[in-house]
C-alpha cells in the first residue's frame, strides 16, 4: 500500500483519538495501536552513535530540559524500547521510498507560516503547549503541573534516546540535500554514505506527545486542541528536515507507552491528582487538598 502524506495524517489522526482513549491502560493495549496503525498506513508507517537534535547543536533533550532536575518516576523499571520499536525502514526498501516521500511532501517555503512554527517548534520548551492549555506553564505558576511533567520526561527520554542509539538511524539531511534544515543557517551538505545519525525515534515528538497526553489528562475539556497541538508539534520536525515521518510515529508510540506504564505507579497518580486540582483552582474556589498543599509548600521552596 502506498501512503502518501494525506494517508499518514489520516493514520495519525485514527492512532491519536485511539490513544487518548487508552493511555491509562497497560503496555498490551498499545500492541494492538501499533498494528492498527501499520495496517492503515503500512509504507510510512512500517517501521541511532548519537548526533545532535539540529545540525550544530550539541545538547540533547535531556540537557534542553534545563528545568528537569529530579529522577523519573519509573528510574531503572522503563519498558524497554525493543518492545516497542520496530527497525526502521531499510535504505531502499519500498518503506523507506514511501517514507523520502512523504518527508518531501511535508517541506515548505522558508517564508511560509509552517517553516516559522517549526522552527519556533525547535524548542523544547512546556511553552510551546502553554497557549493550547490555557494558561503559563511554569514553577512559578504551575509548581504541581511542572514537578509532575518534568519526571514523565525523565522517563520518556530514558527509553527514547536509549533507542536512538541502537537503531542509529541517519537524519535526512545527511542522506539527502535539503533546501533548509531548522537550526541551520545553510542546509548542511549530505554525506555520501552516512554511517550512522540520532533519527529513530524523534526525542522532540517524544518529549511533545507525553506532555500533551499529561496536559490532556490535567485539562480534559482541552484534550482535543492540546492533542492536535501535540501532533503538529511533532510534525514540525518533518518540516524541519531532521526526520522521517516513521521516526515521529516511533517518538509517539514511546510516549504513548510510557505514559500507559505510568498509570501503574502509585506516586506517579498522586502528582497527577495534585495537578489537576492545580488546575481546577484556577476555576473554582476550592482548595488543594492537605497532601498537595504540603507537595506544592516543597516545590516552591526548592
Amino acid at each position: 500500500m502506498y501512503c502518501d502524506r494525506t494517508t499518514f495524517l489520516r493514520a495519525r489522526e485514527a492512532y491519536s483519538e485511539q490513544t487518548a482513549i487508552s493511555c491509562k491502560r497497560e503496555l498490551s493495549s498499545f500492541v494492538v495501536l501499533v498494528v492498527a496503525l501499520v495496517t492503515t498506513c503500512g509504507s510510512v508507517c512500517a517501521f541511532a552513535q548519537i548526533k545532535s537534535e539540529t545540525p550544530g547543536a550539541s545538547k540533547s533533550a535531556m540537557s534542553q530540559l534545563s528545568h528537569v532536575q529530579v529522577g523519573g518516576y519509573l528510574a531503572g523499571r522503563e519498558p524497554d524500547f525493543l518492545d516497542i520499536l520496530p527497525p526502521y525502514p531499510n535504505f531502499g526498501s519500498i518503506q523507506d521510498q514511501a517514507d523520502v516521500t512523504t518527508l518531501r511532501q511535508w517541506q515548505q517555503p522558508g517564508d511560509s507560516a509552517r517553516w516559522q512554527l517549526a522552527n519556533e517548534d525547535v524548542k523544547m520548551s512546556y511553552d510551546r503547549f502553554a497557549q493550547t492549555f490555557g494558561t503559563k506553564i511554569s514553577q512559578a505558576n504551575t509548581p504541581l503541573l511542572v514537578q509532575l511533567l518534568d519526571r514523565v520526561e525523565q522517563d520518556v527520554q530514558t527509553v527514547a534516546f536509549s533507542a536512538k542509539g541502537f537503531y542509529n538511524r541517519p537524519r535526512p539531511f545527511q542522506r539527502f540535500q535539503m533546501e533548509h534544515v531548522c537550526g541551520a543557517e545553510k542546509a548542511p551538505a549530505a554525506e555520501a554514505s552516512p554511517k550512522g545519525g540520532s533519527s529513530y525515534p524523534s526525542g522532540h515528538t517524544s518529549f511533545g506527545w507525553a506532555a500533551v497526553l499529561v496536559l490532556a489528562e490535567v485539562a480534559p475539556e482541552r484534550a482535543p486542541e492540546l492533542l492536535a497541538r501535540g501532533r503538529e508539534y511533532g510534525e514540525s520536525r518533518i518540516v524541519c528536515a531532521v526526520h522521517y515521518p516513521s521516526d515521529v510515529v516511533a517518538g509517539e508510540l514511546i510516549a504513548a507507552t510510557v505514559v500507559a506504564r505510568l498509570h501503574a505507579d502509585k506516586e506517579f497518580s498522586a502528582d497527577l491528582n495534585c495537578a489537576e486540582q492545580e488546575h481546577a483552582l484556577r476555576k473554582s474556589s476550592a482548595q488543594l487538598s492537605k497532601a498537595c498543599q504540603i507537595r506544592e509548600g516543597e516545590l516552591r521552596q526548592q
